[in-house]
C-alpha cells in the first residue's frame, strides 16, 4: 500500500484562514491524484471503528445464463434481480463497492440449439443489460460466451460495459487485455485475468498460468494497492496457479466451461499462502462478498490477514441452508393437519438452535492490527427483493420471447406415431369413464401447471413449457404451442397415451395402471425441486379418492 496519513486537527477557536490551511494540508497529504475533496475518502476516513469496509467486492462465478430459477417452487436460489436487490441494499454498509465474475456469463451451453437461438440470445442481453446495472467491472471469460460467435460477444460485452479480462487469449482478431486498473474507494485495485479454454470457434489460447504470472508483474509494475485475479479454469489448475504465484491479495475462480441447468454445491473459500481464494457456486445461486479493511498507517506493507475465520465458512454456509431449509418446512408444517403440534413445536426448536449455533460462529473479530478482510457467501434469494428495473426487465424479456415463439413455433408439431401405436387424447376424454380420478385431480396442482406458465408469459417459453404440458415432442403428443387439450399435467402424462384405452377400456395393458415414480424425475429434479424433495412424500399429494388411495376409496 502508498502510505498515507490521516491527520486530526483538535481545535477550539480557529480562524478561517487557519481553517482553510488545515484542510489543504490534510488534501496534499492524501496525495494529489485523487484531489481536494471536502470529505475524506471512506477507505481512511472510517476505517478506524472497522465497520465500514475500505472496499466491498461482489464476486459471481459462472453465472452461466441463469437469469433466475425456475420458479417452480417457492425460494429457490438465484435470480439477478434478487441480486441486484441486495448489492442496492447494501450501499449504506459498503459504500465503495466492485462487482466482478469469473466464467462464462451469457449461455447456458457451450453451443446454442438452432430452435432456440433467439430465445438464448435475448435472454443473454437482458443479463448483460442487468450486469451493466450493477456495473460490474470485469470477467474472465469461459467457453460459453463464444457460443453465438464473436459479434454477439463483442456486442454483450459493450451492453454490459465489462471489459473481458484474459491475458492468454486471443479473440475477435486481437489480444483481450491482461490486466485493468480500477479506482475504488480511494485505492488503486490491480485486475488481472486468464481463461483456460479448450479450443473455441475464433480463439487462441496460450499459457494462463504463464499468463497469469505476467499479469502479477504488470500489476506491481503500476503500483496497483490491490491485485485481484480473475480466473476461468478447473479448480485444480487455478488453485496451482496461484500457489505459483504469489502476491495477489484475492483470486475468483469460475469454470472454464459449464453445460446444462444443474446447480453445483458451494465451495469453501480457502488461502493459498497469503491470496484468499473464493468461488461461489454456479448460476448465481450465491454471491461470495469479500469486504476489505485496509489499514493505511501500515505503509507500504502488503497483505490481509483473516478477520473472518476462513476454516469456519464452510460450517457457517452448511448452517445456513438448513436453516433456510427448515424455515421453509416450518412453514408447510404449519399448514398442515398431518403434523402434530408437538412435532411442528420441537422443530422449531431446532430452528431455534441452529441459529443460535450461527450466531456464535458469526462473531467478527480482527486482527490487532494490520488490514484485513471479512467473508460471507450470501444466498440469491427471494428474501432479498427485487430491483424494480432489473424485474422490469426480466419480465420484459418472457413477453418478448413469448411473442416471437407463439409466431415462429406455431407450425411445430409433434412427432407422428408410428402405425398402430397409441396417442395422446386428453383430459376430457379420460373424464368420460374415470369422474372421481378427474375430480381429485382438479384439486391438485398439476391440474393448474400450464396457467402458472401463461399468468407470467412463459406458456411458449423452451425454458419452461415441457413439464407444464402432457405429451410434450412424444409421439402424438404435444409441442410448445400445439398443445390443443393437452395443457397442464394430466392422466397421460403417467399413465401413457391413451387412445387405444378409450377405444377398449376393458382390454388390459393398453395403459399403465400403477405409473413408476421415477416418471416424476424427468422433471420433479434439482434446480426445479429443492435438494430434500422426496418423491415418496410427494406422492401423498397426487393420489385421492378415484385416484389410487384405496383408503379413501374404501369409505
Amino acid at each position: 500500500m502508498h502510505g498515507r496519513r490521516l491527520y486530526v486537527f483538535a481545535m477550539t477557536k480557529v480562524t478561517p484562514l487557519l481553517l482553510t490551511a488545515c484542510f489543504l494540508a490534510a488534501c496534499v497529504a492524501f496525495g494529489g491524484s485523487v484531489g481536494c475533496k471536502r470529505n475524506v475518502p471512506p477507505a481512511q476516513s472510517e476505517q478506524r471503528n472497522a465497520t465500514v469496509p475500505s472496499l466491498r467486492i461482489y464476486a459471481i462465478s459462472t453465472l452461466a445464463g441463469a437469469l433466475e430459477p425456475c420458479g417452480c417452487v417457492k425460494d429457490m436460489l438465484g435470480g439477478i434481480d434478487h441480486a441486484a436487490a441486495l448489492m442496492e441494499r447494501s450501499k449504506k454498509e459498503a459504500p465503495n463497492s466492485l462487482l466482478l465474475a469469473a466464467g462464462p456469463l451469457w449461455f447456458l451451453n457451450p453451443q446454442l440449439e438452432p430452435s432456440r437461438e433467439q430465445q438464448d440470445r435475448w435472454k443473454a442481453e437482458s443479463i448483460a443489460d442487468a450486469l451493466s446495472q450493477m456495473k460490474l467491472a470485469a470477467w474472465a471469460p469461459g467457453a460459453n460466451d463464444f457460443a453465438a460467435g464473436s459479434g454477439e460477444l463483442q456486442q454483450l460485452k459493450g451492453r454490459s460495459g465489462a471489459l473481458a479480462l484474459a491475458g492468454n487469449l486471443q479473440a475477435f482478431g486481437q489480444q483481450l487485455p491482461q490486466t485493468k486498473i480500477i479506482e475504488a474507494g480511494g485505492l488503486k485495485v490491480g485486475i488481472a485475468g486468464v481463461s483456460d479454454l479448450a479450443d473455441v470457434h475464433e480463439c487462441k489460447v496460450t499459457d494462463a498460468k504463464g499468463a497469469l504470472a505476467e499479469g502479477y508483474q504488470a500489476l506491481m509494475a503500476q503500483k496497483a494497492e490491490i491485485k485481484i485475479a480473475l480466473i476461468a479454469a478447473e479448480r485444480g489448475e487455478a488453485l496451482r496457479w496461484v500457489e505459483a504465484q504469489p502476491g495477489f491479495d484475492l483470486a475468483i475462480i469460475g469454470k472454464p466451461m459449464d453445460k446444462g441447468d444443474g446447480n453445483d454445491p458451494s465451495i469453501a473459500p480457502l488461502l493459498v499462502n497469503n491470496t484468499l481464494v473464493v468461488q461461489a457456486p454456479n448460476h448465481l445461486q450465491a454471491v461470495a462478498i469479500v469486504d476489505l479493511f485496509v489499514d493505511q498507517s501500515a505503509g507500504d506493507s502488503r497483505g490481509f490477514k483473516d478477520g473472518t475465520g476462513i476454516d469456519k465458512a464452510e460450517e457457517k454456509d452448511s448452517l445456513e441452508r438448513r436453516i433456510a431449509d427448515l424455515q421453509r418446512r416450518i412453514g408447510e408444517w404449519a399448514t398442515s393437519k398431518e403434523i402434530k403440534p408437538e412435532d411442528l413445536a420441537a422443530r422449531k426448536v431446532d430452528l431455534e438452535r441452529l441459529r443460535a449455533k450461527l450466531a456464535a460462529l458469526s462473531v467478527k473479530s480482527k486482527p490487532p492490527e494490520g488490514s484485513y478482510f471479512r467473508y460471507e457467501l450470501r444466498q440469491i434469494r427471494d428474501s432479498l427483493g427485487r430491483a424494480p428495473s432489473v424485474k422490469q426487465r426480466i419480465s420484459t424479456y418472457y413477453k418478448k420471447v413469448n411473442d416471437y415463439n407463439r409466431e415462429s413455433l406455431k407450425d411445430r408439431k409433434p412427432p407422428e406415431a408410428e402405425k398402430g401405436e397409441p396417442v395422446y387424447v386428453g383430459e376430457e376424454e379420460c373424464a368420460n369413464c374415470h369422474e372421481e380420478a378427474e375430480a381429485f385431480w382438479l384439486t391438485t396442482e398439476h391440474a393448474g401447471a400450464y396457467k402458472t406458465l401463461a399468468d407470467e408469459f412463459k406458456e411458449y417459453n423452451l425454458d419452461c413449457v415441457n413439464c407444464h404440458v402432457t405429451g410434450y415432442e412424444k409421439p402424438g403428443g404435444s409441442t410448445v404451442t400445439f398443445v390443443q387439450d393437452l395443457k397442464n399435467v394430466q392422466c397421460e402424462e403417467c399413465h401413457g397415451p391413451g387412445s387405444k384405452h378409450s377405444k377398449d377400456p376393458d382390454a388390459k395393458g393398453l395403459i399403465r395402471l400403477t405409473p413408476p415414480r421415477d416418471l416424476c424425475s424427468s422433471c420433479h429434479h434439482t434446480p426445479h425441486v429443492h435438494e430434500d424433495w422426496d418423491v415418496n412424500e410427494a406422492w401423498k399429494h397426487i393420489i385421492g379418492k378415484g385416484h389410487g388411495d384405496k383408503v379413501a376409496d374404501a369409505k
